[in-house]
This record gives C-alpha cells, structure tokens and sequence, in this order.
C-alpha cells in the first residue's frame, strides 16, 4: 500500500463541519476539537458559527482570542478578550444595580480572571468584598487596581479608607497622599486624611486639610465641621 494512502488512513479525515442545526454546545466541542488538532482555520469557523448564535458566548470569544494568539495575530486576539471580559463585567454591574452582591461578585471574579490588569474589575469586586466585610481580600483588590493605573486618585482614596478600616494607618496616610499628588483637587484626599490627622491628634495638620478641601468646595459640610472640630481642639491645647 502507498504510503500516503498508510497515512491518510492512520490520520484519518478530519471531522466534517457541523450541519446548520448544530446547536451551539455542539459547534463549541467541534470548534475545540479542530483547535485541539492543530486546525485553527476549521476551529474559527466553528467559535464564528457559534458567536452568529450567540453574541455572548464568552467561550467562542475566548476560542478566537485563543486562536488568534497561536497565529501571532495581536489585535484580534485582544480584541476577543476584550469582549469576553465585558460580558462578565457588564454583567457583574448590572448585578450591583440589582442589589445581587453574590452574582455580582461571581461575574467580575470571571471578568478579573480574564483580563487580570483591569483597574475598576479589581475596584468593583474589591468593594464588594469591603462591603462584606472582607476588608484584608478588598484590600488585595484595590492595591491590583492602583498598581494597574496608579495616578487614579479614586481608586487611592478608597484604598486608603480599606488601609484605615485595617487599622494600618501608616499605609492609609501615605495613600491619601499620593492621591492628592495624583489629583490636587480630590477633596476626599483632604478630608479623609484630616479625619485621619485629627484622629493621632495632629490638629494644625488637620486644620491645614480641611482648609484646602473647602478651598475646592467652600460649601462642604463635611470640611466645616472637621475645620470646627479641629479648631477647637487646637485651641484648646494652647
């Protein structure tokens, strides 16, 4: 026998496209297998077919992304990550909207494992976690989000309220400081790391950050009276 018709007949032929009833469980097994196989062309055609049924389908998106990346095709494969990440992402803040914490935390979970760098994934789960009282794993969550963008003073400003909820209050202050270097208009800064002076007792620095936050906002009730309380205490001290 030939040894072409030998190989043919130990490879076999590849198994034939999926019929247009295929439902899309069944196009997502063939499209894994044909990848399994080293035939990417027949796999995208298989995740494409399944995407036509189902624009969510996070599996298909990660299938091309994952095909794309074997090719060294970079945009497109980022460009499918991309859309599988905000099919969870989009769905754990509609659970938020919903007041479904647990649901919520499950899609952004999925969201963070897909695209592990995404500052507010990591924002929003971590304040799911602080809202349950899982203040050390938001804490994890929210360092992830200022590393992967650190001149975002939001993401500062909440992290050092998780620093002062964990009573590491060194951490807390160094990060509302770095929040006003990142934006010297975040009145919050100002008045949490006033709160955080009076707190140790430090009035004139206190003083002085409550004074810079009603600069930005003049009517802040929050400043005037962190400015009154501060007043009084250092008045009382001379």
């Amino acid at each position: 026998m030939p040894l072409i018709t030998l190989l043919f007949l130990a490879c076999g032929p590849s198994p034939e496209e999926p019929p247009a009833q295929a439902t899309t469980p069944q196009l997502l097994d063939w499209a894994a297998g044909r990848a399994a196989a080293g035939e990417l062309d027949k796999a995208i055609i298989g995740y494409r077919r399944a995407l036509q049924r189902d624009s969510l389908s996070v599996a298909s998106l990660l299938g091309l992304a994952e095909i794309y990346r074997l090719q060294e095709r970079t945009g497109p494969a980022d460009r499918y990550r991309r859309r599988a990440f905000h099919v969870h992402y989009g769905a754990g803040l509609d659970w938020i909207v919903a007041g479904r914490p647990d649901s919520a935390r499950t899609s952004l979970e999925a969201a963070v494992s897909i695209m592990p760098r995404h500052p507010l994934a990591h924002l929003r789960l971590g304040e799911l976690k602080r809202d349950a009282g899982q203040v050390d794993s938001a804490i994890v969550h929210f360092e992830h989000a200022v590393e992967a963008n650190p001149r975002f003073a939001e993401s500062l400003i909440i992290l050092g309220g998780a620093y002062v909820a964990a009573d590491r209050l060194d951490d807390a202050r160094d990060t509302f400081e770095r929040a006003i270097a990142a934006n010297i208009n975040a009145i919050d800064a100002y008045l949490e790391l006033g709160r955080l002076l009076g707190e140790q007792r430090e009035w004139a620095a206190a003083v002085s950050h409550f004074e810079k936050a009603l600069l930005i906002d003049p009517g802040s009730e929050l400043a005037l009276q962190g400015l009154d309380h501060a007043f009084s205490r250092l008045s009382g001290k001379r």
